[in-house]
């Protein structure tokens, strides 16, 4: 096995189009965003949906007047 050591930020690339699928819980709609583990670009997927779900954090946060 090699090891390459690297010294840059990597790049993860474009993330694909996102698919959705939407749940009824206790008469409440959510989305929930589904990534594909053999996709080419799972990791940008991933990250994607990382940076979405701290995003949706944040402005709860705000209108809960939980920040600074």
């Amino acid at each position: 096995m090699t090891r390459t050591i690297v010294k840059a930020p990597l790049d993860p690339g474009k993330a694909s189009k996102p698919t959705y699928r939407t749940a009824t819980v206790d008469g409440k709609k959510v989305r929930i965003r589904v990534i594909d583990v053999e996709s080419p670009t799972f990791s940008a997927d991933l990250l994607a949906g990382f940076r979405s779900s701290i995003r949706q954090v944040r402005k709860e946060n705000r209108e809960l007047g939980l920040t600074n």
